[in-house]
């Protein structure tokens, strides 16, 4: 299996990478200047790499390269939705508004209660 990344102008403001997993190629079209999303599909891809070998090692050359991708897509589907589901939590975990409303209806009723002695 290689994992080979290749740059390929395509026009002044775009090249392709050429992604080489397990035997094909698989082409992606990025705009010049965006190093950070280059850098994830490098890093991306080698975890795909690692992935792989790690699946071919466990299943001993059982599976067909395309069962194996897909059991790789399953596994890292199911990171990406336990980070999202973690992410949700932490964000309603942080959530301030049912503080600040409630202070804020303290802060009118001692306002009022002020105001009116």
């Amino acid at each position: 299996m290689h994992c080979i990344i290749k740059r390929i102008a395509v026009e002044n403001d775009e090249f392709v990478i050429k992604l080489d997993v397990a035997g094909r190629i698989y082409p992606v079209i990025l705009r010049r200047g965006n190093g950070q999303e280059e850098s994830l599909i490098r890093k991306g891809t080698k975890r795909v790499q690692q992935n792989v070998i790690q699946y071919r090692q466990h299943f001993a050359k059982s599976e067909e390269d395309r069962d194996l991708l897909a059991m790789i897509a399953i596994q890292l589907a199911m990171e990406v939705v336990d980070l999202e589901e973690k992410v949700v939590a932490l964000e309603e975990k942080n959530d301030t508004k049912p503080f600040t409303y409630k202070i804020h209806q303290l802060t009118k009723t001692l306002d009022h209660y002020l105001t009116d002695n």
